[in-house]
């Protein structure tokens, strides 16, 4: 019924976007973003590609902005259905839970699309939902940092 996806530039959601609209068109596509660093995310609200001042986050791989000419914003337009943002404590608890529950470790990127889920589960309570886990690629010095935090 509905794919959590981190968006960063767009390539990943936009293809997986996509194939799962051809294949079924009643999908939702959900772009999540971290709120530090909501590039595309503004760039599908004015429908162009503009200058976001982005600051630091425990999503490295979703960070920054939208290359002019970017091809991924039109697609990104045309197959997300819902965008969500997500603070930075919302990540480091999806990742924290991750480990703890799944004993997954998760980079942050993968962390926003599990924050952004749970932020809104009770809507998809009883329905069929997949959160794309893109990436476990988290060094060792935020990995520390990220578990000091949680005592």
């Amino acid at each position: 019924d509905a794919v959590f996806i981190s968006l960063g530039g767009g390539g990943l959601i936009s293809g997986i976007g996509a194939f799962l609209k051809q294949a079924s068109s009643q999908t939702e596509v959900i772009a999540c973003s971290p709120s530090q660093s909501p590039a595309m995310h503004a760039c599908m609200e004015a429908k162009s590609i503009i200058d976001v001042h982005c600051y630091p986050t425990l999503s490295d791989a979703t960070a920054g902005g939208v290359e002019e000419g970017s091809i991924t914003l039109d697609l990104c337009c045309r197959y997300i259905d819902q965008s969500i943002l997500v603070e930075e404590e919302e990540i480091k608890l999806a990742m924290l839970s991750m480990m703890e529950h799944h004993h997954m470790m998760v980079e942050g990127a993968a962390g926003v699309a599990v924050a952004a889920f749970q932020k809104v589960k009770n809507k998809y309570q009883g329905k069929k939902v997949a959160i794309l886990i893109c990436g476990g690629n988290i060094g060792i010095d935020k990995l520390r940092d990220l578990l000091n935090s949680s005592n």
